[in-house]
């Protein structure tokens, strides 16, 4: 019987229904909480990355690294096979990275100067985050896929999207709650409500976030159900741009130049070629002759 009903049977064969029987073995309820935990913990670092790069840098970096590691996944664990030339398109992806990060580390020399938002040192903390964040992503990308595709025991996206927000509000509270414990107060509480009572956007804000992680987390899953975790992680891709513009916008057209990102000369042109060396990568992923799925 077709161990995968659902989603892109694109690359599967006979060996990729074995990969997956073990599915069987685990628990419904507990499915979910495998990438709950990936999620939280890759989460946790990206967030922290933004602190010590660009938005805009870490969306192409992530953006990257995820299309490159979900297809040596997807070709590990799940032994899809792909195509050549997805492999060459792979390949310009991966260059594309490397070009970005190198642009972005000459960006910064040494410790932070004035106009300056981040030192050698802090672009090297970032890329780490990153690239070990991208890693526990495209675990749980994968986990999704196989869960939510699985025949005969699957965990429908949006069920699977709920049990996973359960099983990391709980692990993010009791790790919240233990560490500010542990450290005598990681926050203060009464100023963080004093900010919100003074600061109508700040409030705005907070509700409104939570309802985007929603919104794009249901399309995100939605993705993963119908195709699968690699092509999800290639059309991520395209936010990249779109991050960078606001950026841009932000720090030449608001009025505070510590938000947003300025153009450097001559890194921000290296960038650009980065994502275009990079987006030309997925357009060769995709301009390829289709591989039947072996019976």
């Amino acid at each position: 019987s077709d161990e995968i009903p659902n989603g892109s049977n694109h690359g599967l064969s006979s060996e990729s229904e074995k990969r997956i029987r073990w599915v069987h073995h685990v628990p419904f309820y507990v499915r979910p909480a495998i990438p709950a935990i990936l999620n939280l913990l890759a989460s946790a670092l990206r967030w922290t990355s933004l602190v010590y790069i660009d938005a805009s840098v870490v969306e192409m970096m992530v953006s990257g690294v995820e299309l490159t590691l979900s297809v040596v996944a997807a070709r590990i664990f799940r032994k899809r096979i792909v195509a050549p030339r997805r492999w060459v398109g792979v390949t310009a992806v991966a260059a594309g990275v490397i070009i970005i990060e190198r642009a972005n580390s000459g960006k910064s020399s040494g410790d932070k100067e004035e106009g300056d938002m981040h030192s050698t040192h802090d672009v090297m903390i970032g890329v780490i985050l990153i690239l070990i964040q991208s890693i526990l992503s495209v675990l749980q990308d994968l986990a999704e896929e196989i869960f939510m595709q699985v025949s005969g025991s699957s965990v429908p996206a949006t069920m699977m999207l709920g049990i996973e927000g359960l099983y990391g509000f709980v692990v993010g509270a009791i790790i919240y709650f233990t560490a500010n414990e542990t450290l005598h107060g990681i926050e203060d509480v009464n100023a963080t409500m004093a900010m919100l009572r003074d600061n109508a956007m700040l409030r705005w804000w907070l509700a409104g976030l939570p309802l985007i992680f929603l919104i794009t987390g249901i399309f995100n899953i939605k993705a993963t159900e119908v195709t699968s975790a690699m092509t999800r992680n290639v059309w991520k891709t395209l936010r990249t741009g779109m991050v960078w513009m606001i950026a841009l916008s932000v720090y030449y057209f608001g009025n505070n130049p510590a938000l947003g990102e300025a153009w450097h000369v001559p890194q921000s042109f290296v960038l650009l070629f980065g994502y275009m060396v990079m987006s030309g990568g997925i357009l060769a992923y995709y301009s390829h002759a289709e591989v039947a799925t072996s019976e």
